[in-house]
């Protein structure tokens, strides 16, 4: 905690002296408000968010704090730029055009992170699996939509556009279906929005970390009304060709291992498996399973977490064969705490799995 405490000083640093550069006041009490404020106004938030941590309060210092993250991406852009231009150009820019700069710069890092987070792309990815499969299966994947205050009614019928248009054959979802509770949720009537998420073979869904907050009673009562079938550690047969696996978020510490599961199912057909993290890849790749799913990483979500985990998880965003089971991690189709992604982008995937034989 004193760790991130201290983090959050440094950033009240970073930002007051940004500021200072940009209005470069001149009387001493202008210089002491200024470095009041931004101290004063920071540490506000901090305190309100740190009364409720990592909840909804904490929420919102998140996005105050991000937002001054991105004006240090503004001000490393403009520095690199304005060394460019007078260092190897030699031109002579003006105070007044550096400071435009920086503002239309800001405003581009900013819209360009609310951008991804708000406009889903549709992403492709074909199977082949060894065993019989008399037609190929279309499954639409989608995950971390964090329904809550950020993330409603709007984008759950973007959703339900997107996936009706690629026609899946059945409609799965890995996770983190709602941000920590169901109280936003209910009183948007995001109930009405999400029944209209269907398929041929159902809509299925596994609980994430989120999920499992104290409300994950609630949240599996709330999908199952709507029409989307929770697997708690349960397989289900669709079409009588595909096997598909569902199994509760790490947190669970009741949950069934993979072998465990595997054993309410034929793995001589096809075998799908559902979850919401992919941290137990080398467990999975040892297994008669053909295609795992899941979520969770958000792909880092806002750089440069895109990059550094990269260090800490073995696929933090797309497909990767291991032995005979194809990996398939989403970066998700919403975002979590905060409405922003940079480097990432809310997406769906559709997955064709296909016989070889």
């Amino acid at each position: 905690m004193w760790l991130f405490i201290i983090l959050t000083q440094i950033l009240v640093i970073m930002t007051s002296v940004i500021f200072w550069w940009f209005i470069q006041p001149r009387r001493t009490f202008s210089k002491v408000a200024l470095i009041s404020a931004v101290f004063v106004i920071n540490n506000v938030a901090l305190v309100y968010g740190l009364t409720e941590f990592w909840y909804e309060r904490f929420h919102v210092y998140l996005v105050v704090s991000i937002l001054q993250g991105f004006m240090f991406y503004t001000a490393f852009i403009v520095a690199i730029g304005w060394l460019v231009l007078s260092q190897i150009f030699q031109q002579s820019l003006s105070p007044k055009l550096v400071r435009s700069t920086v503002v239309t710069v800001y405003m581009g890092v900013v819209g360009l992170a609310v951008f991804n987070a708000y406009s889903p792309v549709v992403h492709h990815l074909t199977v082949t699996t060894d065993k019989p499969l008399d037609k190929p299966m279309n499954i639409a994947l989608v995950s971390d939509t964090h329904l809550g205050r950020w993330f409603g009614n709007r984008q759950i019928q973007k959703m339900v556009s997107l996936i009706d248009a690629q026609h899946p054959d059945v409609v799965v979802i890995a996770g983190d279906i709602m941000n920590d509770t169901t109280i936003a949720y209910d009183n948007s009537n995001m109930h009405e929005q999400l029944s209209q998420l269907r398929a041929p073979l159902g809509v299925y869904a596994t609980l994430g970390n989120h999920d499992y907050r104290g409300y994950d009673e609630q949240i599996a009562y709330a999908i199952e009304r709507a029409g989307i079938k929770a697997l708690d550690s349960e397989s289900v047969l669709l079409d009588d060709s595909v096997w598909l696996v569902g199994r509760s978020d790490d947190v669970d510490q009741t949950r069934l291992s993979a072998q465990e599961l595997l054993t309410q199912v034929n793995t001589n057909k096809p075998v799908i498996f559902l979850e919401h993290r992919p941290s137990m890849m080398k467990e999975i790749s040892n297994l008669p399973i053909d295609l795992h799913l899941s979520g969770h990483t958000h792909g880092g979500q806002i750089f440069p977490l895109t990059m550094l985990m990269r260090w800490f998880e073995p696929l933090i965003h797309g497909s990767k064969n291991i032995e005979n089971t194809q990996f398939l991690v989403t970066s998700g189709y919403g975002f979590g705490p905060v409405p922003f992604r940079l480097g990432t982008r809310s997406e769906i995937w559709m997955i064709r799995l296909q016989s070889g034989v």
